[in-house]
């Protein structure tokens, strides 16, 4: 149950970067993030806030193709991904290895919503990152009820890198973790 477990979770976030759903994670994947992040969040073209995430997201996109080594040039599978995460991340015994990835995704995550830069993530910029990732909100405030440790309407760093590495590394189906990217038994992008 653990690997298949994990398997599904790491496919269903897999699908949630591949904004254009043709089952590989290229660039296009993540300049269409940067550009829905930056309208959404309301960033001028060429602002010093559209710079910082647009290099937020060509570091994770060039460190996941240098990673994982993909079979074609500078687009990865999902079974590339899943794959990569099992062996040499979750699986590996390298605690280094999953607490590299475990920061950059959660660096990509929390800088990219923490709009007001607050070091909290508000239910709006929750609400927000459901929208652009094609995630179906109707997970949301379970979501974030789950994910609010101290129950006081703001995701914390803690609350959100404790929920990153239970998603990423835990084999436990009940934890509240698992929620941090929506239901991820369903398809994202559904309604996109």
């Amino acid at each position: 149950m653990s690997a298949d477990f994990q398997r599904k979770k790491l496919g269903y976030f897999f699908r949630i970067l591949d904004l254009n759903s043709n089952g590989c994670l290229q660039m296009d994947d993540f300049t269409e993030m940067v550009e829905k992040v930056r309208v959404t969040l309301g960033y001028e073209p060429g602002s010093k806030e559209h710079k910082r995430i647009t290099d937020k997201a060509v570091k994770l996109f060039n460190t996941l193709v240098k990673d994982i080594k993909p079979a074609s040039f500078n687009q990865v599978t999902e079974n590339e991904w899943v794959e990569f995460f099992l062996k040499e991340v979750i699986h590996s015994g390298d605690e280094d290895s999953l607490d590299d990835y475990k920061e950059l995704i959660f660096n990509f995550m929390f800088d990219f919503f923490d709009k007001n830069r607050d070091g909290f993530i508000s239910k709006k910029e929750y609400e927000d990152f459901y929208d652009i990732f094609g995630i179906d909100r109707s997970y949301c405030d379970k979501a974030f009820l789950l994910l609010d440790n101290t129950q006081n309407n703001k995701l914390s760093r803690y609350d959100l890198m404790n929920a990153v590495e239970e998603f990423f590394a835990s084999s436990d189906p009940t934890l509240p973790g698992n929620w941090i990217f929506g239901n991820w038994e369903s398809e994202p992008h559904a309604e996109l």
